[in-house]
């Protein structure tokens, strides 16, 4: 990644969303070696884009998704592109403090060993949106999110050495080979809006694209494949490795609620 890690990092840390938490039950509803291709798919098709959207972008001079939509297909084009980001951006904020609201209330119950209300739930879904939500969507440039970012990938790093441990017992004992489904069509229109959004970068790549020093089609290639391959890899060990780890009981969309309480789990549901 030479030089350009800061932004890989950056951009990978900006694809790897609360679908990572979902994985392992994508694993569960289509079988592994359906959701193995629907990743793979997934990964190509979304490099395709953005290797065409910054194409788009070198050639008319435009540096952001709205000025490129408003050179391609005028006023009508731009606006409907900016309804778009906003919903998009709406919908990422409510997954987020779904998320969130699930977590917060168990890592403060578990913490002071006291039962939680609507209200601490509330006030935690508050206070994230005052003081990290808001904070982070006011920053003019992404390279400032360098460290975070950094962070951030080292948690999903833990998260994924975590469930590879939950699962090691079960692969050793052979005891989950007739458990787990290799191919269940059945379960691909349930799981496809996950898998064909879960390295969805398009909306964020043109942040990377303004904070590049001289950037070039061959540069944004690299940086989108590097970040693309990384989040690839993440999502297929949290959902191979999760899926065999609590395949022999029922789980949810969120595998972080499936682990047994330990410092570490509130450690990496802190993360």
């Amino acid at each position: 990644m030479d030089h350009h890690s800061g932004y890989v990092v950056t951009l990978a840390n900006s694809i790897i969303g609360v679908s990572i938490l979902a994985m392992p039950y994508c694993f569960k509803q289509t079988g592994i070696l359906l959701a193995f291709i629907m990743l793979i798919l997934s990964n190509l098709l979304t490099r395709l884009t953005c290797h065409f959207l910054i194409k788009s972008a070198i050639i008319s001079r435009r540096k952001t998704f709205e000025y490129l939509a408003y050179c391609t297909f005028g006023t009508f084009g731009k606006f409907a592109i900016e309804v778009g980001m906003i919903g998009f951006l709406i919908g990422t904020c409510i997954a987020f403090f779904v998320v969130m609201g699930d977590l917060g209330p168990e890592f403060i119950s578990e913490l002071t060993g006291r039962d939680t209300s609507s209200a601490t739930r509330t006030s935690i879904l508050m206070a994230l949106a005052l003081f990290c939500v808001l904070p982070l969507g006011l920053l003019r440039n992404v390279q400032s999110l360098g460290g975070v970012s950094k962070a951030t990938i080292g948690f999903y790093f833990c998260l994924v050495l975590k469930i590879i441990v939950e699962a090691m017992p079960h692969i050793f004992r052979s005891d989950w080979t007739n458990k787990v489904e290799l191919w269940r069509p059945a379960g691909i229109i349930q799981c496809l809006p996950i898998f064909s959004m879960a390295l969805s970068c398009q909306s964020q790549l043109f942040e990377i694209y303004q904070a590049v020093q001289n950037p070039s089609l061959e540069k944004m290639n690299h940086v989108v494949k590097n970040a693309i391959d990384i989040c690839t890899i993440v999502y297929f060990c949290v959902g191979f490795f999760g899926y065999i780890a609590f395949a022999h009981k029922n789980f949810t969309g969120n595998i972080l609620l499936s682990f047994e309480p330990s410092i570490l789990t509130n450690v990496l549901k802190l993360g």
